[in-house]
């Protein structure tokens, strides 16, 4: 049998909060290790926020500012780390919003469009397209990729997934189906 080539795009701040629910993470290499049997030499991408300073005190009100750049490091060494692994890695800092009903600031670190373009400028590099994320947003973009006849895969928490992605979707694998390949231990 044939494998398929496929590009494997990761929307990690959207399932960040359910892993972090559930006390799992994510081993990004024995993942990648992972697929790597499963499809013919993927191609992995990976989008995730940085913290900035503003968020970083928001969320850790009591710490230095040589805390907040330890923080930032280690996340920066974390993906210098997958990019050796062979991760095309995109980053970008976390916004705050500030929330009137609540009084609050939020935190927001979207790769929607980057995401989108990456997997459109791509699109003659691959039969099959993943997402590990089960953000609605994307429904537009697996719709148009399956008129592009490429498959789709949608990688998600089944408590997070949208509804009509996972209808557009050719497949749906849920995290927990996956979990002993890719969690840490």
């Amino acid at each position: 049998m044939v494998k398929l080539k496929a590009y494997i795009f990761i929307d990690a701040s959207n399932i960040h909060y359910y892993l972090k629910s559930k006390g799992w993470r994510v081993d990004w290499l024995k993942f990648k290790t992972y697929y790597e049997t499963v499809f013919q030499n993927p191609s992995f991408f990976y989008y995730e926020g940085i913290t900035s300073k503003g968020q970083y005190f928001d969320t850790h009100r009591y710490s230095s500012f040589n805390d907040f750049i330890d923080t930032k490091e280690k996340k920066e060494n974390y993906f210098k780390l997958l990019k050796h692994a062979g991760y095309k890695v995109q980053y970008k800092p976390i916004n705050r919003v500030y929330d009137n009903t609540s009084g609050q600031f939020k935190h927001k670190c979207n790769f929607d469009v980057e995401l989108t373009i990456d997997a459109i400028d791509n699109i003659d590099n691959y039969d099959v397209f993943t997402l590990v994320s089960g953000d609605g947003d994307f429904l537009k973009l697996i719709r148009f990729l399956k008129s592009k006849k490429k498959k789709t895969i949608i990688i998600a928490p089944k408590e997070r997934l949208s509804q009509n992605l996972k209808k557009a979707a050719n497949e749906v694998i849920y995290l927990n189906q996956i979990k002993e390949n890719i969690i840490q231990k």
